[in-house]
């Protein structure tokens, strides 16, 4: 029944989804005002943005080098920048790279912005947190729209992330990572496994009509 439930929701949420981001829209959280332009992820009407920001609250970024990967339109850079981390934003998709730089400056936060594909063009930096809200769903990607919510048909988007992250993080990096109960979160730790981290649970919280979403910590393992 409550498949069958979800199945009926979406058939109605996802075309109602898609028809109100077909044009620009803005989003203020806690003082901090958004555009977000077609094609980027809506940080107001999904609640992964707000669950991490809840869970950075409590950790210590003072100060500290930040990565937001995958950063749409910069909502958790900005708001990271406030509490005076050293912020670093980087997205494939240039719609919202432009819209992070432009949300940056109405913000007065001085983010370093960078149009990447996750870290081919990065500075070599060893970040000391990095927060990433990635797309989960073993889809095709076929349009920039798909970027904020595929990751390629066989995970490419995590074989990429977890082959490179070691070079981007030290012993103490404290990797963040957001993921719902509605994607294949044992295909994601099996790659990450590969390549020698592991997933640690540290937050979860009830969604309406998905389940739970769930913040890990991923660190290396000793092998």
């Amino acid at each position: 029944m409550r498949r069958l439930f979800k199945q009926a929701v979406s058939l109605f949420l996802v075309p109602a989804t898609r028809w109100y981001l077909r044009k620009e829209r803005s989003y203020t959280f806690e003082g901090i005002k958004v555009k977000i332009p077609p094609t980027v992820f809506h940080p107001g009407l999904f609640p992964s943005t707000r669950f991490l920001i809840a869970y950075l609250k409590n950790q210590d970024i003072v100060g500290q080098s930040f990565l937001e990967l995958g950063c749409g339109s910069g909502l958790i850079s900005i708001w990271a920048l406030k509490q005076k981390a050293n912020v670093f934003a980087c997205d494939l998709n240039s719609k919202a790279v432009q819209a992070c730089v432009e949300n940056a400056k109405k913000n007065s936060a001085d983010i370093k912005v960078i149009h990447s594909n996750l870290f081919d063009s990065l500075p070599k930096i060893k970040f000391d947190w990095m927060v990433i809200n990635p797309p989960y769903y073993s889809k095709k990607i076929a349009n920039d729209e798909e970027l904020a919510w595929n990751c390629g048909e066989n995970f490419e988007f995590f074989q990429k992330l977890f082959s490179s992250l070691a070079d981007y993080t030290h012993e103490n990096s404290k990797v963040i990572m957001v993921l719902t109960q509605g994607c294949n979160i044992d295909s994601i730790k099996k790659i990450a496994s590969a390549n020698h981290f592991e997933f640690i649970l540290k937050a979860e919280q009830s969604v309406l009509f998905d389940g739970l979403d769930f913040i890990f910590e991923i660190k290396r393992t000793n092998n």
